[in-house]
């Protein structure tokens, strides 16, 4: 099996990390990867904002938690309302993906890029999470702009469509789960 495969077969979703943060030349490779995912027409219409500060990520995450614990939906009430939930993990880096609206296909693009960083950080043994709740804050009506008022701006006419969170597990990096079976088809 070549590298690429295995650290395809590899990847996890961590959820307990580590205090340090993230190596600044790693970070960079990851970064590097995420630019060179495909996108439509090569538009590349993405914008990747790192957030390593403690206290602003502190403060997006209550804001999520907030939006989960007040949300209509049975299955974020109740895993926010878990005994130390944190959204994030106490990840040291929150990655966001946001995108040009108006580009051809920027949700797609954006999760391309996003996965491109995922596998990366694998393959450097760094661990990460996709949390989509930075997206669900951004797309939630009642919460005001959380983000303006955090000093995050995304540029003119893009929104957050991915957030992953990176850092060093605190844990055993965790085995494969049983595979869905009937998941392919062949028309030949």
């Amino acid at each position: 099996m070549n590298d690429t495969i295995g650290t395809i077969l590899k990847r996890r979703s961590i959820r307990a990390y580590q205090e340090r943060q993230v190596d600044e030349r790693a970070l960079q490779e990851i970064l590097l990867a995420g630019q060179f995912a495909p996108t439509a027409m090569g538009q590349q219409p993405w914008h990747f904002t790192v957030l390593q500060n403690p206290d602003l990520l502190e403060k997006l995450q209550i804001a999520c938690k907030s939006l989960f614990l007040n949300s209509d939906n049975a299955a974020l009430r109740e895993v926010a309302s878990r005994e130390g939930y944190h959204v994030f993990y106490h990840a040291s880096t929150l990655l966001i993906v946001s995108g040009d609206s108006k580009a051809i296909t920027p949700l797609q693009d954006c999760v391309l890029a996003m996965e491109n960083m995922l596998l990366a950080a694998a393959s450097l043994g760094i661990g990460s999470c996709w949390v989509h709740s930075v997206v669900l804050l951004h797309d939630s009506n009642g919460e005001g702009d959380v983000f303006s008022n955090l000093g995050l701006e995304f540029p003119e006419g893009h929104i957050p469509y991915a957030a992953a969170v990176l850092g060093y597990s605190a844990m055993p990096w965790p085995e494969a789960g049983p595979r869905k079976s009937g998941t392919v088809s062949f028309v030949r």
